[in-house]
């Protein structure tokens, strides 16, 4: 309250000060009235002084900036992207095979033989054989796939799932011997 004070205090003043000084000059022979020219300079100075008080939008700037580009105007964002009103990340998923298990994260080896890194956090979601699992449960050489969200300059697992074993059937017990 107490800047909002000072502020209206300096506007004031520079108003009776912009005020005498008018008088002063419209005082002497020969003066006219200021010019457009200078009397739009000191509204340009209040605006200024004005706006630096006010509080803009960010939407409203974007906004803006593209009607003046001649551009439309940017979507809005969607209500309920997160409490943060952040902006969701980009998602992408992988497969391959396990080649390291940490406390909260995984190596693995992808389909192009590129060693993937994928941090494991309380909200990713582990999978077994169609059964909640816990991360302690991959183990090397396991088939996985991954689903996360992209963060830059990490990988965050959103759901892993440990893919079974594909075997090969061998030959059933009650059936004929060959000859």
């Amino acid at each position: 309250m107490r800047r909002l004070r000072g502020t209206a205090g300096l506007l004031v003043m520079g108003l009776v000060g912009l005020g005498g000084l008018s008088a002063c000059n419209g005082g002497e022979p020969g003066h006219d009235r200021p010019s457009a020219k200078h009397r739009e300079g000191r509204s340009e100075v209040l605006r200024g002084l004005m706006a630096s008080k006010e509080t803009v939008d960010p939407k409203a700037l974007k906004t803006a900036g593209a009607e003046a580009k001649g551009e439309a105007a940017p979507a809005p964002a969607p209500e309920g992207t997160g409490g943060s009103g952040q902006q969701p990340r980009p998602m992408g998923w992988a497969a391959g095979r396990v080649s390291w298990v940490g406390d909260d994260e995984l190596l693995f080896v992808d389909g192009q033989g590129q060693e993937q890194e994928v941090f494991v956090d309380e909200a990713t979601r582990l999978k077994r054989d169609d059964e909640n699992a816990q991360l302690r449960d991959l183990s090397e050489g396991d088939e996985i796939r991954v689903s996360y969200e992209d963060q830059g300059q990490e990988w965050i697992a959103r759901e892993v799932e440990a893919v079974p074993e594909r075997k090969t059937p061998g030959p059933n017990p009650e059936s004929p011997p060959l000859r």
